[in-house]
């Protein structure tokens, strides 16, 4: 439900530019003539056997028909929410666009899962990985590859590489460490703040990011509540604007650190885990090792109850 209250969130205030360039985003082709592309590659590649091959031209073909009722479910739900001004009834409707679109989006991901599993021992799968990679989870490939017996083929060698930032999230990864400015431009390593005793959430957020606004209450809540008894936060901010940047940490109230390079999405911070939407937080326990990621709302304070006591 709340992935669907965002897509229509979304759907209500992209511009007409900015739908353009998510309709763009095809989940596996890119031309209408990719399948094919990939479906004749495959054919033509001897380290398949004819059943492999089969195997890969069926799921793409079967993926790419999924794909398209997807994005003609989106393309239905922009232009509803564009045609009229929407009132509760619309709006109403809007919803249910929304969720059937998202609905459609998980079917897509449920049958390559499927197609997936049954064909774990088939170099063919590989292929399968890298065309839909940009639809399955960055979890689940790890996961995958963790067990496959053909994750080392070349054409994975990216897709390993991509997905390494997933094992440095799972709970009990060691911190990745590094160094970012402060404030007043002073460098410091994130292992100055982390694995000393304390309960840190590394909190990636920016001051032009309305959903982390929004969020900033529930986290000064879990600070201000649990902070005498050994929790700490360290901010990781995604802004490309110094004044923009200080201006939010001075009227969000966020008195803990704050570290940034000031590159926006090309922060060394982003990339070192592979952040790839904000509000994105991980949450370290007192010897430096990942407890949980991604905690919202009450699901910090409920999380830190549980490791610190009510």
């Amino acid at each position: 439900m709340k992935k669907t209250l965002l897509l229509l969130a979304l759907a209500l205030s992209l511009s007409a530019n900015a739908q353009q360039a998510v309709k763009a985003k095809k989940i596996i082709s890119h031309t209408p003539t990719t399948v094919q592309r990939l479906s004749e590659a495959a054919q033509a590649d001897n380290t398949l056997s004819e059943a492999d091959k089969d195997f890969v031209i069926a799921v793409l073909d079967s993926a790419e028909r999924l794909e398209n009722k997807a994005h003609g479910a989106y393309d239905a739900l922009m232009a509803y929410v564009q045609a009229k001004q929407l009132t509760p009834k619309r709006r109403e409707e809007a919803q249910k666009m929304a969720e059937g679109y998202m609905q459609l989006r998980t079917n897509l991901a449920n049958y390559l899962h499927s197609e997936l599993e049954s064909h774990r021992e088939s170099p063919g799968s590989a292929k399968i990985l890298v065309a839909c990679s940009s639809f399955l989870e960055p979890e689940y490939i790890y996961q995958y590859l963790s067990t496959y017996p053909h994750a080392d083929l070349p054409e994975l060698a990216e897709m390993r590489q991509q997905v390494a930032s997933v094992a440095a999230k799972v709970p009990g990864a060691e911190l990745i460490d590094f160094e970012l400015p402060d404030e007043v431009g002073a460098k410091h390593r994130l292992s100055e703040y982390i694995g000393h005793g304390h309960y840190v959430l590394v909190d990636f957020w920016a001051s032009w990011c309305g959903p982390c606004r929004q969020e900033m209450p529930n986290v000064l809540a879990a600070y201000e509540r649990f902070h005498e008894r050994g929790f700490d936060i360290l901010g990781l901010s995604l802004d490309n604007n110094r004044e923009a940047w200080l201006k939010a940490v001075a009227d969000l109230g966020m008195t803990w650190p704050q570290l940034s390079d000031l590159k926006g999405w090309k922060s060394l911070a982003a990339q070192m885990y592979d952040v790839r939407a904000i509000p994105f937080t991980l949450l370290f326990d007192p010897e430096g090792k990942v407890v949980d990621t991604n905690l919202r709302g009450e699901a910090l304070s409920k999380k830190l109850e549980e490791l610190i006591g009510k």
